[in-house]
């Protein structure tokens, strides 16, 4: 007996000294990688941790091989989590645990595009004195195919914090380096601890502009990066920038566009003291979108290098209501090669100054969000005159303004034009029969997306157009002002001619076939609310974006509200020059992308929520049929043995393939359209509540189905029958599947030769043999029939419940009747096909013909089932034995 005692007692000192000697093997691994600065014991006592002047988020560079893409356009963001801090003996050292993950878009194959990410336990030391951090530890990262991990090795985090940040050294900068991969650059905008410098000044605005008392009642930071935004910024040069000796002065570059990437703010709130870093870009995809949160995952505000970038610093002027900033310029260098390491380098300081304010006027050809410039602070242009050499004016049209439309006041000035061309044209003023967007419908029923269209009928681009006012309410912006305003507008929309004014972005494919060319379009015109027809003349920027043609005009047919059209509607936009100018362009045809109006979408809301009912009734009164025939079991269980198997199966497989396959698909692809409108119509979740009920109920008619299956396998093996009944009942069970499964598999072979004749695409077919599977379940009495048959002399306790049978039969039947009135009352778009919930093309098969053939062939199966259970299985009780066999009687005595 000692001798197991002295083991358990040697094993514990093993455990024992691998503990202990874990810290130091950690300290070592850190002082072999770490030289600066030195690990330091930690504190007794509980000292608290000195406080961090930290960054959470910022940019990384290469990462190839780590499997991260390296085009410029995806998101490369990183991430650093303290898990756990603690104070050392040394005062300025702190003692650290974090995770640091890098996060972008695959590199390469089937994966290109999808996210992608890599995570680091780190452990390490940050000085005070010094601002340096260094961490030690290791990664990992999921492999491509999806199983298992790579695992990194003897990873190093390297980063240098600025003492005092400042407008000369605003980031925080440093490396990651391992033993299995190339070192990748990591940036950041320094997020504490940062000392303003000099007042930056403003110029006196050039002419008289009007500006949004924004911080009226009050200055907040919040507010005006909001305001601000996280959209682009357009630039213009104005002339005489091209002749500065650096290019482009202010900026050595001629940019296409800007983004705000960083606001930050003094903590003392009366200082109205504002941070700010602004990203450049000189050759972004036209494709890519306005909004840069495009360019990133969500999961935060990430730290963006473009081509150039300013950083700068300053306050809010309260009195003018303009941001006033002093700016240095930060050059991007790369080092190319596979780590792709991304330096940024800051100089000129004080030499650059910006500007930005929040206009309170609005018209066709300057509907700025927010407007600004920037300038040369040095020499002889230093009053910040916008018509000096070296000055650029930025402006941002997209998004919203994020605060009272009402405040803004907007001016037409190109009404007039626009009602003479209405007046040329005699085919927008006749009247249509129908009703029309206007008058006291939505606002939102102006709106519509857009497919361009060439020679042939193909598409040549697409975009989306959207109402900026409707006579003199604003309706861009908030959705809930917009909808006040709009209603505010009442007796002017009563107007047969309303004044409304555009906005359009679309893209078309460029001469090269390279990546498309966007256009943005500001229009103002007339609409008429008797014939549905939009007249508008407009202003359209061209190719080099610094200036606009406003000699554009666009034309719009609305489709009925109440019509049956499926193309929401159709217009031209073309040009008013002479075909020599050379701003002129051939006329570009559009067809409006079939969304529904808004009362449509209401309609759609209500018939979407009726159906989700619909389909849980059904899979209710399936548990409560399949309960019966359970009863029905346990009441006679002579029925389990002439119970088909073959049906129990396919029964049991109707329920779980939507489990499986279809269940989740079927309720996200509604659900998102449902969100959308819930948006717009401040619906309920009906839909999202059904959908969880359906599973619910669905699991529940599987386990009772599965039950059931059981039962009848269970009564052919403990039956008291001889080996002879057992054989025939297995006998006739092989029979019916041997019927049964060619018939299957002949309409699985059907159904592959219908799509392959249709051409359709690989993922089309699954759908297909989804829906056949449906129909499958149509037919699912059909074993039993079959079996019933081949037994011949079955006059024994029916096998099934009249309520299983024909209840089961009607709610398979159901679903086709309703498609066929649903035809008859429903017309949808031509993209509205996946907002059916219940009679879904994705469950079965439907068409005018199965829809006649399906019912009829479920009340043809009932009524020979009925007849064989009531009279046998061939339809009589007498000369139905086969030579030789006995037929049961009863011996029970009265």
């Amino acid at each position: 007996m000692a001798r197991p005692h002295s083991h358990s007692h040697l094993s514990l000192l093993l455990l024992l000294r691998l503990l202990l000697l874990l810290p130091a093997t950690a300290a070592a691994s850190y002082s072999s990688l770490c030289h600066s600065p030195s690990a330091a014991p930690d504190a007794l006592g509980g000292s608290p941790p000195l406080t961090l002047p930290w960054t959470s988020t910022g940019h990384f560079s290469g990462g190839g091989d780590l499997h991260f893409a390296q085009d410029r356009y995806y998101p490369h963001a990183f991430y650093f989590s303290p898990r756990s801090t603690s104070a050392t003996t040394d005062p300025a050292v702190t003692h650290l645990s974090a995770t640091l993950t890098l996060e972008g878009t695959h590199l390469a194959g089937r994966h290109h595009g999808d996210p992608h990410s890599v995570s680091f336990d780190l452990e390490g030391y940050y000085s005070t004195a010094t601002g340096e951090l260094c961490m030690v530890g290791s990664g990992s990262y999921a492999r491509d195919d999806g199983f298992g991990v790579v695992l990194l090795s003897a990873a190093v985090l390297r980063l240098t914090v600025p003492r005092h940040a400042n407008l000369s050294a605003p980031f925080v900068t440093g490396r990651l380096a391992g033993a299995n991969f190339n070192p990748v650059s990591l940036v950041a905008y320094a997020e504490d601890g940062y000392e303003y410098g000099e007042t930056a000044s403003c110029p006196p605005p050039s002419g008289a502009r009007r500006v949004l008392p924004v911080t009226a009642a009050g200055f907040s930071c919040g507010r005006l990066r909001a305001l601000l935004g996280r959209y682009s910024y357009g630039l213009d040069y104005k002339p005489g920038v091209h002749a500065a000796a650096s290019g482009f002065f202010p900026l050595r570059r001629g940019h296409r566009s800007m983004y705000i990437n960083q606001v930050r703010c003094s903590a003392a709130a009366e200082d109205n003291a504002v941070r700010a870093y602004m990203v450049f870009y000189t050759d972004e995809p036209a494709a890519a979108p306005s909004n840069y949160t495009g360019r990133r995952w969500g999961r935060g505000r990430e730290f963006l290098v473009g081509d150039e970038a300013l950083v700068a610093d300053g306050f809010w002027d309260a009195s003018r209501s303009r941001l006033c900033l002093r700016a240095c310029r930060v050059t991007v260098a790369s080092s190319g090669g596979q780590s792709g390491a991304d330096d940024l380098a800051v100089s000129e300081c004080g030499s650059i100054g910006v500007s930005f304010w929040f206009p309170a006027v609005w018209s066709v050809r300057d509907r700025s969000v927010a407007a600004g410039m920037i300038w040369n602070a040095t020499g002889g242009n230093s009053d910040g005159d916008a018509s000096a050499a070296g000055v650029i004016t930025v402006s941002r049209t997209g998004g919203s303004y994020r605060g009272n439309m009402s405040d803004i006041k907007y001016n037409y000035t190109l009404v007039e034009d626009a009602k003479k061309q209405y007046d040329a044209m005699p085919e927008l003023s006749k009247e249509r029969k129908g009703r029309f967007p206007g008058n006291s419908y939505s606002y939102r029923d102006f709106a519509f997306g857009f497919y361009l269209k060439k020679q042939g009928g193909l598409p040549a681009g697409s975009g989306y157009a959207w109402p900026v006012t409707i006579g003199l309410a604003f309706v861009e912006g908030n959705g809930l002002i917009a909808d006040a305003a709009f209603g505010a507008e009442e007796v002017n929309n009563k107007l047969r001619l309303l004044n409304v004014s555009y906005g359009l972005r679309y893209q078309v494919m460029n001469s090269t076939g390279k990546s498309p060319l966007i256009r943005r379009i500001s229009a103002e015109g007339v609409y008429d609310t008797k014939t549905g027809s939009l007249c508008m003349v407009a202003c359209q920027q061209v190719t080099n974006g610094s200036s606009s043609d406003c000699d554009v005009l666009i034309t719009v047919q609305f489709a009925p509200m109440d019509g049956m059209a499926r193309e929401r509607a159709v217009g031209t936009i073309s040009s008013l020059r002479k075909k020599t100018d050379p701003l002129f362009f051939e006329a570009l045809e559009f067809v409006g992308d079939g969304g529904m109006y808004v009362e449509q979408e209401a309609e759609a809301i209500s018939r979407m929520d009726m159906e989700s009912l619909m389909l849980v009734s059904s899979m209710l009164l399936s548990c409560a049929f399949t309960a019966l025939q359970l009863r029905h079991v346990k009441n006679h269980p002579e029925a389990l043995p002439a119970t088909s198997t073959t049906m129990l199966v396919v029964l049991a497989l109707g329920y779980a393939i939507p489990l499986v396959l279809n269940l989740e698909d079927t309720y996200r692809d509604n659900n998102d359209r449902r969100r959308q409108y819930f948006f717009r119509l401040a619906s309920g979740g009906l839909l999202e509540l059904n959908g969880l009920v359906l599973r619910v109920t669905t699991v529940l008619a599987l386990v009772l189905q599965l039950r059931l299956l059981h039962l009848a396998m269970s009564s052919r093996r403990s039956t008291t029958d001889d080996q002879a009944g057992r054989s025939k009942h297995d006998g006739v069970e092989r029979s019916t599947l041997w019927v049964c499964l060619p018939l299957y598999a002949l309409g699985a072979v059907a159904v592959w030769i219908a799509h392959m004749t249709d051409a359709k695409p690989g993922p089309a077919l699954v759908g297909d043999l989804a829906a056949y599977a449906g129909l499958l379940l149509d037919g699912f009495l059909l074993p039993q029939v079959v079996r019933n048959a081949l037994s011949g002399n079955s006059k024994v306790r029916p096998a099934l419940s009249p309520w299983f049978y024909a209840g089961v039969a009607a709610i398979r039947a159901a679903p086709h009747a309703y498609d066929a009135f649903r035809k008859r009352g429903y017309a949808p778009s031509w993209r509205t096909s996946t907002t059916y919930v219940y009679a879904s093309p994705r469950d079965d098969i439907f068409g005018v013909g199965w829809d006649v053939a399906v019912p009829c062939g479920a009340a043809l199966l009932v009524a020979v089932l009925f007849l064989q259970q009531r009279r046998g299985g061939a339809f009589g009780e007498k000369n139905s034995r086969r030579p030789g066999e006995y037929e049961m009687v009863s011996t029970l005595s009265s």
